[in-house]
């Protein structure tokens, strides 16, 4: 971890890497998720992990409600990170894939080309209302309530829900869920425009989140090559296929960008 640097955690710092993979997590997610991929990486590839504040070491950190504002935040620090020669890779789950495309266009605005961005278990983005290629608008998003927070976690699967019958761990993960939830139900996109490098897409073929031809959609945001995986598995199918996923961001990091 950079005490300078909260946004990101480094599990294994590796300075001599030529690539570094960005990983964003899902809704309720921390950095700690994507944590034991650090020993499956190439020596080439430095694993940077997003911190959302709020959690973990950051437990002290205010939430951030809205997605352009988390975006403009990360986007200072990767920029201040950002290490001439080495190329970035940036990998987003769920929610996290959400975050990571507006990442990927506002790093491109100011100047930090991105090599590929990897996209997993969420749809592409509607088109902003009154577009002419979208909904005509949707109500103003309000917080969820407990009851329905935890609904939506046990439709995604992949967590065992009787943790929620501690007190400590519900007092301590819902607001987490209830912040969450909310910058994803008040996300509007500005503009709906191909991202300036390859796109990748990963899902799970049973993922009830998004139907597999729901996350192809992706196709028709990818500015260069696209490529599409589907891989067995829920919303979370990458914690079963987590050897796949590491075999296939091994592929796109190592290929020359």
């Amino acid at each position: 971890m950079n005490d300078d640097q909260p946004w990101l955690v480094i599990p294994r710092p590796r300075p001599e890497a030529t690539r570094r993979l960005v990983c964003l997590p899902h809704a309720g997610g921390s950095a700690g998720f994507y944590r034991p991929w650090a020993n499956h990486l190439s020596a080439a590839v430095e694993l940077q992990l997003v911190q959302y504040p709020g959690r973990e070491e950051r437990i002290e950190d205010p939430f951030v409600q809205d997605a352009a504002t988390l975006v403009a935040q990360l986007t200072q620090a990767l920029l201040e990170t950002d290490r001439p020669g080495v190329e970035t890779v940036v990998f987003g789950h769920s929610m996290g894939a959400l975050l990571a495309y507006e990442t990927v266009q506002s790093l491109h605005a100011q100047g930090l080309p991105v090599a590929r961005l990897v996209l997993s278990g969420y749809p592409p983005p509607q088109a902003p209302a009154g577009s002419g290629d979208g909904p005509a608008g949707r109500a103003p998003a309000r917080p969820r309530g407990d009851d329905e927070l935890l609904a939506t976690v046990a439709g995604h699967g992949g967590t065992q829900m009787s943790i929620f019958d501690d007190p400590d761990i519900r007092e301590m993960v819902l607001p987490i869920l209830r912040n969450d939830y909310l910058l994803i139900d008040s996300y509007r996109p500005t503009a709906l425009r191909p991202v300036d490098c390859g796109v990748v897409v990963l899902t799970g073929d049973s993922d009830v989140t998004v139907s597999v031809e729901r996350a192809r959609g992706w196709e028709a945001l990818a500015g260069k090559e696209f490529a599409f995986h589907v891989l067995p598995g829920g919303h979370f199918y990458l914690t079963a296929q987590r050897a796949r996923v590491i075999s296939l961001l091994h592929d796109y990091l190592l290929d020359g960008g």
